[in-house]
């Protein structure tokens, strides 16, 4: 929701002014609402309401926004992103500006939407750049809206809120000392210093006992924990086990790559880059075409005859052309050509400045494709034949096993495996972990019992039989001794290197050299470096260095460095601050984009906390399509 606010604020359309999703989506409006009339509201913001059918035209104009970059994106997969909830919480955020809009008094003059209506280019006349009535009662009407007036509605609201959230967000500027402190704090270096005690220094660890390592286990149960684990049996089948068995005839290969070139699936669309010039009349029109095609020069030509200002569109395809006459006829010119042209609104000249025609590849070119395709198709009805089969098997009373041999199909024993996939020794089971539905169906089932058939991947179908179960349980000491001993010398050795540290510590403390302490530790060795807040250097880690920066300089403190299994005894010698010079243009951006995040959040918490929202679960699932209205009560 933060994201929405701080988009309303900065996404100016008039003077500062937003209007957020409605020309944007112009594209995308039409679609059919499946409600009607007010109805209760799918959410309440102190007095605001917001209806199911406002709810479920935001939600499928987002949607269809999403699919227009992405065509495969469904409706599943949006519910499965919280695509709906995202939609949900941003119709709040508006009805809770609008609910302080309103209590704050807030309006729009009637002159300020004039203005703001005739400023919108999708209602301009492409050609003079005035606001045409006749396209603005057009496109409101191809867009969903039954009279203009509710269109400015839609606006008036949008600006009303825009103006709130400017003066609150608007003009966020970070003062100079807060940017100064804040380099102060980034620049900052520190000369660090460190007694390096290895682990060699430990000295000798002898081997534990099971007694020892029985009793590490239970202190350390969440490392050592067995998840559960479950044998059991699967059929699987999907169209690429058919594969090797497909024949597709050539008369098939032919004819899908006719009726795809047909379609014109096999080409890029056509293209066109022209100039255009509207004319006072026909005769002007064709006098000027023939001048232009002739080799005068179009600024000459233009003013002699009293044309327009030039229109170009350049790599349009032919949808793109405002005027459909005119697309038809530069769409049937070729390059260079020049002709004039009766549009909708007049007569032009028009210059073809580029042709792009895209040729359709070859039937030997599109025939690898082609056959790819079809022994898909052909393999996926296999498929389905003996996958009929097998179901008929199993009605008949027929095990797993047996109606899978019936059908052709393989049955697979897996032993032992837990729910990611992974056997008691490690090892994983790849083709399952690319099919994780599999696995999650399985540890879902009893013991004995097969399941349904289920898909799995694109095309694919499963049954699963789960055998026996071997719940979850703490491994005897045999069963885990390598890790366990490695892990509980690890241990000792930590365990005898703290003597040490705590030694050192209390000696630097004292006030004796980190050099001299190190001269009585066979092994030891004293480092330094000069670093930055996020720099790193050999032994001085990410979490070495960030300690030393929350320290007192002087202050002796312990530290892990390295791979952590070093210790260390660490000194802050020296404090080095940043040079005292102008904040950079760029930090100040940066710094000004905090503070208004800042701001956008407190915002945020204070509109919805200061009104009682409430939101319909059952209104919210219709709006969202979760729910056919035909069986809502």
């Amino acid at each position: 929701m933060l994201t929405f606010i701080r988009a309303l604020a900065r996404n100016p359309i008039v003077g500062g002014i937003i209007v957020a999703l409605l020309i944007a989506a112009f594209a995308l409006f039409g679609v059919t609402d499946v409600f009607t009339g007010g109805g209760n509201a799918a959410v309440l913001v102190g007095q605001e309401r917001v209806s199911v059918q406002e709810l479920g035209r935001a939600y499928d104009r987002r949607l269809q926004q999403i699919q227009r970059e992405n065509p495969r994106f469904t409706r599943e997969q949006a519910e499965q992103f919280g695509l709906g909830e995202q939609v949900v919480q941003e119709m709040t955020a508006m009805a809770a500006i609008d609910a302080k809009t309103g209590e704050l008094g807030l309006s729009l003059s009637d002159q300020r939407l004039f203005e703001a209506v005739r400023a919108i280019e999708a209602f301009q006349n492409p050609f003079s750049g005035d606001f045409d009535p006749q396209t603005y009662a057009s496109l409101l009407r191809e867009n969903g809206y039954a009279t203009e007036r509710l269109f400015e509605a839609d606006l008036s609201e949008e600006m009303t809120r825009a103006q709130y959230l400017n003066a609150i967000l608007g003009g966020m500027a970070a003062p100079d000392m807060f940017a100064r402190t804040r380099r102060a704090y980034e620049e900052e270096r520190r000369t660090v210093r460190a007694l390096l005690i290895p682990p060699s220094l430990a000295g000798d660890v002898p081997e534990p006992t099971d007694e020892e390592l029985s009793a590490f286990i239970n202190e350390n149960a969440q490392v050592f924990q067995q998840p559960e684990r479950r044998r059991f049996t699967l059929v699987r089948v999907s169209p690429e086990l058919y594969e090797r068995d497909v024949h597709v005839s050539e008369e098939d290969l032919r004819e899908l790559y006719e009726f795809r070139l047909e379609n014109g699936e096999l080409t890029d669309p056509a293209t066109r880059s022209l100039t255009q010039w509207s004319a006072p009349d026909q005769a002007s029109a064709e006098a000027a075409a023939s001048l232009i095609a002739g080799g005068e020069g179009a600024s000459v030509v233009v003013a002699e005859l009293g044309l327009g200002d030039a229109v170009v569109l350049e790599d349009v395809q032919a949808f793109e052309v405002p005027d459909a006459q005119i697309a038809d006829a530069a769409f049937a010119m070729d390059q260079g050509a020049v002709e004039a042209v009766e549009g909708r609104l007049g007569w032009r000249v028009v210059r073809i400045d580029g042709a792009v025609d895209p040729v359709a590849p070859t039937f030997e070119e599109q025939r690898p494709l082609l056959v790819t395709e079809l022994a898909g198709d052909q393999a996926e009805g296999m498929m389905l034949d003996a996958l009929a089969l097998f179901e008929e098997a199993r009605g008949a009373g027929a095990t797993l096993e047996d109606a899978a041999s019936q059908a052709g199909i393989p049955a697979e024993r897996f032993d032992w495996l837990a729910s990611d996939g992974s056997s008691p020794n490690g090892f994983r089971a790849f083709t399952l972990g690319e099919s994780p539905e599999v696995l999650e169906n399985v540890f879902s089932l009893p013991v004995g019992f097969a399941g349904d058939l289920t898909n799995f991947g694109d095309t694919g179908y499963f049954v699963a039989r789960v055998d026996a179960i071997d719940p979850s349980r703490l491994p005897e000491v045999d069963e885990v001794r390598d890790q366990a001993s490695t892990f509980w010398r690890l241990r000792e050795v930590d365990n005898q290197l703290q003597a040490l540290v705590d030694d050192a510590l209390a000696r630097a403390e004292a006030g004796e050299s980190l050099n001299d302490i190190a001269a009585g530790l066979d092994g030891a060795r004293v480092e330094s470096a000069t670093l930055g807040r996020t720099e790193t250097a050999g032994p001085f880690n990410r979490q070495l260095v960030g300690q030393a920066f929350s320290v007192e300089q002087g202050q002796p403190f312990p530290a892990r460095a390295g791979d952590q299994r070093t210790r260390a005894v660490v000194i802050v010698d020296a404090v080095i601050a940043p040079q005292d010079r102008p904040v950079s243009p760029e930090r100040l951006a940066a710094l000004n984009q905090e503070l208004g995040n800042d701001v956008a959040i407190a915002l945020e918490n204070a509109l919805l906390t200061g009104y009682e929202v409430r939101q319909d679960q059952r209104l919210i699932d219709l709006a969202l399509g979760r729910i056919d209205p035909n069986d809502f009560q």
